[in-house]
């Protein structure tokens, strides 16, 4: 005794799923990276500025700390995406953390506590409803590619 059971559109809802899982990688990638944009842009705007013009040892003009943010989107799949925010200058983390001044002879003679501006941002990012919205967003999108 067998039973048949036959599905009305079939077919059709295969082809709408296929169209769905090829877009989910690249769906996902662009609303992560709209969603690390935003927490970049409050990591910029929340940067502590000197308001001094900084040069390097060879007499160039540094970029301010808080234009040296760079993000970027890595991974393979849509398991493994991640968007990595960080700064390239090369004294951010003596801001971020602080660090002990010293005379040219390496005599400690004082400590510049550190900013923690950072920790600050990424507060501010997790109460802000950035990622619930871009998420939201990101469902819609997915929503549509099934219709």
């Amino acid at each position: 005794m067998s039973a048949e059971i036959e599905f009305e559109n079939i077919d059709e809802f295969r082809q709408q799923l296929s169209r769905v899982a090829e877009a989910y990688t690249e769906l996902a990638e662009k609303h992560l990276k709209k969603a690390g944009n935003k927490l970049k842009k409050l990591a910029s705007e929340n940067t502590p500025i000197s308001g001094e013009e900084h040069t390097n040892s060879k007499g160039k003009t540094v970029k301010p700390l808080s234009k040296s943010w760079q993000g970027k989107i890595t991974g393979l799949n849509s398991n493994e995406i991640q968007y990595e925010l960080r700064n390239s200058s090369k004294v951010y983390h003596l801001v971020e953390r602080g660090h002990v001044q010293k005379t040219r002879s390496g005599e400690v003679v004082g400590f510049v506590q550190g900013k923690h501006f950072f920790d600050q941002v990424i507060q501010q990012f997790q109460t802000s409803n950035i990622m619930q919205e871009e998420l939201e967003k990101f469902m819609e999108d997915i929503k549509r590619k099934l219709e």
